[in-house]
This record gives structure tokens, C-alpha cells and sequence, in this order.
């Protein structure tokens, strides 16, 4: 059964709602209708309130899978670029498997976590390891900074250590948690998620919203897509009429098209409960919880709380450096602590948390003076063999002990995003009813060049005058050269140079050449 229309009206002058931190709206399509600022009040006393929580019916969450392919040096081909690169080869492809929740379950979780996040930062700010877990928290810069650190500051956290303990002989220990959240102890989440409410059990509320993510009930999107034969709710302005819009059900050919679309739903709940509850699939795992819901990453810190202080008391014994970023983890110690300090990582993981930390996730470094350099390279953790090609990576950045820099995958992300912007712009082009058949050079220079990478403060109309602007407290963030100069700034200290302002100055040439090709074929 199909809606044909429903239109949505907007009037009355545009105005600006102050909303606490966990109200974050998405407009990702899915069982239900997008929420909107004016549903503020009553979705703040509903999730407020501990017996509507805890009677609260979740809806199924929608399973999607993102693939990640990966490029690769190809070691057994001798032939190289002129510029000296091996050639690359598609490795085996990353794939993520994503869960998303309905848009007034994703709000709840929402709420939820930002109890918890409250909960652990009181309990870890009076713990010695407090510095050492630095993801999916709000860390300042500094004390009564208003600015956060990011990735940037936590590896040259890392770095300075191993600059600091030049004159010692090194290890660097970088390891991930194989399956990190699909393998989470049911058992051990819900202890630790009483404990850090400073309760013997979970609070009813609490205990609901924990079933919900542990007993998982999901819908395949393909599956859920394919059961209404493409057909799906888009948002449309209303001709003649900037102050109404309409909801309607169009065809769509493929997923890929959805956000050009603007594509909000695949049906309404109502709709769903009618047609679609064959498609539901239960997962009956005492491990394991979905990735990608609000309250999944602080479940992970608190998840790891004995793991972090047992690693934590283990390195600061040894006068070593530990960090924990999600499940990514780097030790630094002496080498005569390494094969110790790796077992015991191992062991404890194992044995404490029901995880499991894989030799093939494990790399291990070494840093010493080479002929007076203090130097970084990869050995085998089984042979002890050193690779002096191969150089410390940690959160995106690469140190050899003497310079850092951004790994280059980042770059030829970022090259390939710039590549396919041109192609999509072109195709646009070329099929749209503008004459002069022209790009749309604002947006790539924005995207793609640092003209647009300025970082600046939102401003929006005002509430008693549309035709005003006033400040918000939302940034635009710029684009990947903004990423590329902090990070040069932020790690001059260790370079004393412009090393990483430096890989980027073949973009604008690189830009200019796509700009020029593309120009062309629309002349054609």
C-alpha cells in the first residue's frame, strides 16, 4: 500500500530553537519520517521521562554494508613510476557493516548516551589513565579551552613521547581489537553500564534501551528497497510557494541516488507494520552491538574500563606511553619490555575482556640511533627481521623519528573524491537545460582548493528579521586542506618545518589540469 501525497507545511518566519547536545536530527531514509526542530519539546519530556522509555517499542534497525576498497604497493612487480611508486593493486576490500535507527529511536539513543558520556567522564577525570582514552570525547586543548582535540593532537601526543625518549632504544607497539563491536560480551556491557550509573543493576529505562542493541532486530535496505520496487519518499518544494513542501513517493533506480533525490523514507511506520514485519531478521548473539548508533562509541569506553587502567598501570610501571583511540591502541616502551608488554596486552584482552588483539593487527616498531639518527622502522614481531622502508603509522600519520607526515592513502582519497566531483559536475552539465552547458566552479574551488578552506562561523537569518544574520554556534569546517594545514601547524613543533604543507602542493596543478580536461569536453 502506497501514499500518494502529503504535504508539509512551513510558515511564519524562519527561527532559531536553542536544543540541548543530543538533539541531532538526520534526514538518512528510513522506516519513519524525518524529524524536524518544532518536534523539539515534546521528543525532550518523551525521552525525559523514564517510564515512556522504558515501555518505548524500538523499531528494527537498517542494516547496510560500506566497502572500502584498498590500494596496495605491489612488492612482487619491479616496476616502477617515474617518480619512483610501486605499482598499486586492489587489495582485499574493507567492508563495515552499518546499522541505522529509526529517527525517534536514534534520538532516544541519543539521550541515552549523553547520560552515560556524563556518567563515565565524572568517574575517568579522577582516574591516573584519564589522559590515555582520547576517542568519541571532548577533550580541550587546553584548561577552559573551547576547542577540543582531535586525531591531529592525539598522535602528536604519541610522537612527542618517542621525539622526548630519543636517547633510549624504542618500541612502539600499534594494535587494533579484532571485530571490536561485533564482538562486545553481552554480559560484561551490562555490568559495566550498572557500574558506571553507580547501580547494582540496570534501571528499567536503561535495561530497555540495552535490549535494544543486544537483542538485535534489523531489515535489510536492498531487501526493504526491492519490497516497495524502488518507489520512495522524497521531499519536494511546492511550486510557486517557498514556504511549503510535500512528501511523495517517486521511483529511484538505484540506493546510490538518494540524497540527489532527497530521498526520506522508504515508507511510513504505519506502513511498515502492515507490510513489511516478514523482512525482520533476530540475531540471538550473546555478543556483539550494531555500529554506528549514537550511544555505541561511549558503550565502547565503558566497555574497556578495566582494560584501559589494567594497561595504563602496566605501562606507567615501565615509564611507558599508552593511548587508546577507539579500538586502535598505541604502547610505547623500552625494547626490553616489548615481547612482556605484548603478551600482556594479549593475554589481558583475552582473558578480561573476551576480545582478541590478532598478530596480523599487530605491528610493532622500533627507534634507535642508526650513525647518530634517531631513527623508526618495522621489525617482525616473530623473526625480529627490520624492514627500514616501513615507518611508524598511527591515526593517519606516518613518523619516521624525524619528521611526521599525513599518510599518502589520505591524499589519493582525497584526489579520487576530487576526480569523480569533476565527473559528476560534467555529466550534470552536460544533461542539464542551461545553455551554456557550464560547471559549477564555486563549488569545486571550495570543495578542492584553499579557497574554500577557511574555516568560518555559520550565520543564519534572524528570528525577528528574516532579512538579517545573526551568529550561530555551528562552523563550516572548510575542506581537506584545512585538515592538511592544522595538522602542519599542529606538528611543526616535531618537524620544524613545513614537511606536511609541503605533500599538498600538487593539488592546485592537479586541479587546474581536471579543470582544464573537463572545460573541454563541454566545448566539444
Amino acid at each position: 500500500m502506497y501514499i500518494s501525497n502529503l504535504l508539509l507545511l512551513v510558515s511564519g518566519p524562519i527561527f532559531i530553537m536553542e536544543t540541548e547536545d543530543w538533539f541531532k536530527l538526520k534526514k538518512y531514509p528510513h522506516v519513519d519520517l524525518p524529524l524536524s526542530i518544532s518536534d523539539y519539546k515534546w521528543i525532550k519530556s518523551y525521552v525525559k521521562d523514564e517510564n515512556k522509555v522504558k515501555n518505548h517499542s524500538f523499531l528494527p534497525l537498517i542494516h547496510k554494508c560500506i566497502v572500502k576498497r584498498k590500494y596496495r604497493a605491489d612488492e612482487t612487480n619491479p616496476y616502477r613510476t617515474k617518480s619512483g611508486e610501486r605499482k598499486r593493486i586492489i587489495g582485499k576490500p574493507k567492508v563495515r557493516h552499518i546499522y541505522y535507527a529509526s529517527h525517534m529511536d536514534s534520538l532516544v539513543f541519543s539521550y541515552y548516551n549523553s547520560l552515560l558520556a556524563d556518567a563515565y567522564e565524572k568517574k575517568i577525570r579522577q582516574e591516573k589513565f584519564n589522559d590515555c582514552i582520547v576517542a568519541y570525547r571532548k577533550i580541550p586543548l587546553f584548561e577552559e579551552s573551547n576547542k577540543n582535540k582531535c586525531n591531529i593532537d592525539f598522535a602528536k601526543s604519541a610522537f612527542q613521547f618517542i621525539k622526548n625518549n630519543s636517547e633510549k632504544k624504542l618500541s612502539v607497539i600499534v594494535a587494533d581489537v579484532t571485530s571490536f563491536f561485533d564482538r562486545l560480551d553481552h554480559k560484561i556491557l551490562k555490568k559495566q553500564w550498572a557500574r558506571i550509573l553507580d547501580e547494582k543493576s540496570l534501571p528499567k529505562d536503561h535495561f530497555n534501551v540495552f535490549k535494544a542493541l543486544t537483542r538485535l532486530r534489523y531489515v535489510e535496505s536492498d531487501q526493504l528497497f526491492n519490497s516497495y520496487h524502488g518507489n520512495m519518499l522524497v521531499e519536494k518544494g511546492v511550486p510557486n510557494n517557498d514556504k511549503q513542501k510535500e512528501v511523495k513517493r517517486i521511483k529511484i533506480e538505484s540506493n546510490r541516488y538518494f540524497k540527489e533525490k532527497n530521498a526520506i523514507a522508504y515508507c511510513t511506520k504505519k506502513e511498515f507494520l502492515k507490510n513489511n514485519l516478514n523482512l525482520i531478521i533476530s540475531a540471538k548473539n550473546k555478543i556483539g552491538i550494531p555500529q554506528g548508533s549514537p550511544i555505541s562509541a561511549t558503550l565502547a569506553n565503558i566497555y574497556m574500563w578495566d582494560f584501559d587502567n589494567a594497561i595504563f598501570e602496566k605501562t606507567n610501571s615501565i615509564n611507558g606511553f599508552y593511548q587508546r583511540y577507539s579500538d586502535d591502541l598505541i604502547i610505547v616502551c623500552e625494547q626490553r619490555h616489548e615481547d612482556k608488554v605484548i603478551d600482556t596486552l594479549r593475554d589481558r584482552i583475552k582473558n578480561g575482556e573476551n576480545l582478541e588483539i590478532h598478530p596480523s593487527k599487530t605491528k610493532v616498531y622500533r627507534f634507535e640511533k642508526i650513525n647518530g639518527i634517531f631513527k623508526g622502522f618495522e621489525i617482525d614481531e616473530v623473526t625480529k627481521e627490520h624492514n627500514y622502508n616501513r615507518t611508524l603509522e598511527y591515526l593517519g600519520f606516518t613518523y619516521d623519528g624525524e619528521k611526521v607526515l599525513i599518510k599518502s592513502s589520505g591524499f589519493s582519497k582525497f584526489y579520487r573524491s576530487m576526480k569523480r566531483s569533476f565527473k559528476k559536475s560534467t555529466s550534470l552539465a552536460l544533461h542539464s537545460k542551461n545553455p551554456d552547458k557550464s560547471l559549477f566552479k564555486s563549488r569545486l574551488y571550495k570543495r578542492f582548493t584553499h579557497r574554500g578552506a577557511k574555516r568560518k562561523l555559520i550565520h543564519r537569518p534572524s528570528k525577528s528579521d528574516p532579512a538579517k544574520y545573526v551568529k550561530t554556534k555551528k562552523y563550516y569546517w572548510g575542506n581537506y586542506l584545512s585538515y592538511v594545514y592544522k595538522a602542519n601547524d599542529t606538528m611543526k613543533p616535531i618537524n620544524n618545518s613545513d614537511n606536511i604543507k609541503r605533500q599538498s602542493r600538487k593539488f592546485w596543478r592537479n586541479f587546474n589540469l581536471l579543470m582544464n580536461f573537463h572545460e573541454n569536453r563541454l566545448r566539444k
